[in-house]
């Protein structure tokens, strides 16, 4: 695996862990599935602990951190390690040099070599997962 590609996905996922921990700090429960994330009753946007919002869509969320936001989706039985080329460009943000990467085509470019490589796996729907960690 690319160092600098390994390095993002690490530290986008702690970013994750993070909101995810927060959120259940709040009383907002890990959902079983992305459909039960989807179908709950948490409303749309709130404000979690020491003033961090969260903004409720779809199959996820986006949490702004204060070290930056990070959006994730659950995956299809409430996984959090899963990403996508656009969660990791904007997680990366105006940060995508400190990564080593000049541009948001190298990033995807070294993106696409992974999951051609087989170091990266395609869950079929949207997101990715590190292979030690696919199903």
């Amino acid at each position: 695996m690319d160092k600098r590609l390994a390095l993002l996905i690490e530290d986008y996922l702690s970013s994750v862990a993070s909101a995810v921990r927060l959120l259940e700090e709040n009383g907002i429960a890990r959902p079983k599935s992305n459909d039960a994330w989807a179908c709950n009753e948490v409303p749309q946007t709130g404000v979690l602990a020491g003033g961090v919002k969260y903004f409720k869509h779809g199959f996820g969320c986006a949490v702004h951190l204060k070290g930056g936001s990070v959006d994730f989706d659950f995956g299809a039985n409430g996984e959090t390690n899963g990403f996508d080329i656009w969660r990791l460009s904007n997680f990366a943000d105006e940060r995508l040099a400190q990564y080593g990467f000049t541009s948001e085509k190298e990033l995807e470019a070294c993106f696409k070599a992974e999951v051609e490589a087989g170091s990266i796996i395609y869950s079929g729907y949207i997101l990715h997962y590190l292979r030690e960690n696919a199903a």
